[in-house]
C-alpha cells in the first residue's frame, strides 16, 4: 500500500511532503540497512529540494525507496522528512545512512537515527573538491584519500603532508574536510558495509535518471507523477538484469 504525509506552513500552504509506494515498502523490509539520503535536486516549478531515498538490492542494483519534498533546507524540515520516513517503514532503521553532507541533514540523522553509521556519498564529496581545489595533484590526493585502502597512520601522515605542502593549515574548508573524515576517508571505512555507495555511479545514475524525466515547469502533481516514472524505470531495469 503506498503511503503519503505532508505538513502545512502557518498560512496553511504544502510545506513537507513524502511519499513511498508499496512495493518500495517491501524493498526497504528486506534492503533498508543502507540508506541514502540525497536532496542536492532542485528541477521543479518552485525550485524546493527534492528528496530521493535509496538503497541498494541483493543483486547490488540501486533500489528506490521514496521520495520527499522539502519546504526548505532547514533541520527542522530534514527532521520531519526523517521521522516520517521511519513511521512509514515500520519504525525499521538503518545500519548505515549516506549523505550528500548538509550540515542540517547531518544534525537530523544524528537526532532522529543516533545509533546509524553516518557515511557522505562518494559522488558529492567528489564534486564538492572539484569546486574547491584548483590544483590536479591534489584533487588526484582526494581521490586517493576516498577509494585507496591504507591505515589511518597512513593518511593522517599524507593529510599533514599536504597541507603543509599546499599551505592550506588555515583554510577552513580543508579543516572542515579532515573534521568529516571518519565519514568519507577509506581509511576509516575500510570494513564497513556500504553497499556500493562509497562509488560514484550510485548517486550519480539516479540524478541521471531524475535529470531525464523532469522539467523545470513541473508543478507537484507533475513532480510525483515524475518521479514515480522514476522508480518504476529503476524497478523495469531490475527486472532485464
Amino acid at each position: 500500500m503506498a503511503i503519503a504525509k505532508y505538513n502545512v506552513t502557518t498560512d496553511n500552504r504544502l510545506a513537507n511532503l513524502i511519499w513511498v509506494d508499496g512495493s518500495s515498502r517491501v524493498d526497504y523490509q528486506y534492503f533498508g540497512d543502507v540508506l541514502a539520503f540525497d536532496s542536492t535536486y532542485r528541477k521543479n516549478k518552485y525550485k524546493r529540494p527534492i528528496v530521493i531515498f535509496s538503497g541498494s538490492n541483493n543483486h547490488k542494483q540501486t533500489t528506490i525507496f521514496g521520495f520527499g519534498l522539502l519546504h526548505d533546507e532547514s533541520l527542522a524540515s530534514y527532521r520531519w522528512m526523517l521521522e516520517n520516513l521511519m513511521e512509514i517503514m515500520c519504525r525499521k532503521k538503518p545500519s548505515v545512512v549516506v549523505t550528500d553532507g548538509d550540515k542540517a541533514m547531518i544534525k537530523a540523522v544524528s537526532e532522529v537515527l543516533p545509533e546509524s553509521m553516518h557515511l557522505l556519498c562518494a559522488w558529492h564529496v567528489e564534486k564538492n573538491v572539484t569546486s574547491n581545489v584548483q590544483d590536479d595533484d591534489l584533487r588526484g590526493l582526494f581521490i586517493r584519500w576516498l577509494y585507496v585502502d591504507m591505515t589511518t597512520d597512513v593518511f593522517k601522515s599524507e593529510w599533514e603532508q599536504a597541507a603543509e605542502d599546499y599551505g592550506l593549515c588555515q583554510k577552513r574548508w580543508w579543516c572542515q574536510m579532515y573534521e568529516k573524515k571518519e565519514m568519507r576517508a577509506s581509511a576509516y571505512l575500510r570494513d564497513k558495509f556500504c553497499a556500493g555507495y562509497r562509488t560514484t555511479s550510485r548517486c550519480e545514475g539516479i540524478n541521471a535518471y531524475v535529470i531525464k524525466f523532469s522539467k523545470f515547469s513541473h508543478t507537484i502533481l507533475e513532480l510525483v507523477q515524475c518521479l514515480d516514472m522514476v522508480a518504476r524505470e529503476y524497478r523495469n531495469k531490475e527486472m532485464l538484469l
